[in-house]
């Protein structure tokens, strides 16, 4: 029967151009189920159908800019204010997280202190933040915490971004160390350094979910103070705090 329809094709006209069409039909064929099937065997993909980031699809990220109101927190050797740098940043990890999908908690969007009344009482403040970052929590379990920070030293030498968490918190200690690694590669690009445990800071130990602590760079050190009060490095350090996050969420 075989044999009968080649015969037949080939002593006829234009038999090239069929078997060209069959072939091409062909092709297309396979390419498209070797598609599918590359899509089968690597499910795990960096985006979906809308561009957002597939690790961050259902995640919680709470930011919390320290400080704030009558607490300035750290000075800069020329004046610049930890409290304003630190929701400089905390907007752009916002704008950066957000894009990708993530829904993102701050516990504070202005330059006030949280808690009762108008006197700032340190406690306050911190258990009003600890409130929002509960909150959080309780509608997903999967939620961290970020608290961005500047540091301070006697000498201006000491720069650099550095990761705090619970010292008992083995999800902390992960968050952290994911944050860390980019944070080594793409801003401590002279000198990494390593994250540290701490058992005293209210926030990690009032947390209702994994939380770090990140010291974005030292105000004391003349040029990472004005690093971190150039807009484009803020978005550099809030992309990378982003890709440290997507690390730990297992992208």
């Amino acid at each position: 029967m075989l044999k009968n329809i080649y015969d037949f094709l080939k002593n006829n006209a234009g038999i090239e151009m069929f078997m060209a069409v069959v072939l091409l039909v062909a092709v297309t064929a396979i390419a498209c189920n070797m598609e599918k099937i590359t899509e089968k065997e690597n499910p795990k993909t960096t985006q979906n159908k809308s561009g957002k980031n597939a690790a961050l699809q259902g995640k919680t990220v709470v930011i919390d800019p320290g400080h704030g109101g009558s607490d300035p927190g750290k000075v800069g050797v020329s004046g610049k204010l930890e409290k304003d740098l630190n929701l400089q940043i905390a907007f752009q990890l916002r704008n950066t997280l957000s894009a990708q999908g993530c829904e993102v908690v701050l516990t504070r969007e202005e330059d006030r202190h949280l808690g009762e009344g108008e006197k700032f009482r340190k406690t306050a403040d911190l258990n009003a933040r600890c409130s929002v970052i509960t909150e959080a929590a309780e509608k997903n379990p999967d939620a961290v915490m970020i608290s961005i920070h500047q540091n301070s030293f006697e000498s201006p030498k000491v720069k650099g971004a550095q990761c705090f968490y619970y010292h008992n918190s083995e999800k902390g200690r992960a968050l952290a160390e994911a944050v860390q690694q980019q944070l080594n590669e793409k801003i401590n690009v002279e000198r990494a350094k390593k994250t540290k445990s701490n058992q005293n800071y209210y926030m990690l130990i009032n947390s209702d979910c994994p939380g770090i602590i990140i010291e974005c760079g030292f105000l004391s050190n003349p040029k990472e103070e004005a690093d971190l009060s150039d807009e484009t490095y803020q978005k550099r350090m809030a992309e990378t705090i982003a890709e440290g996050i997507k690390a730990y969420y297992g992208e």
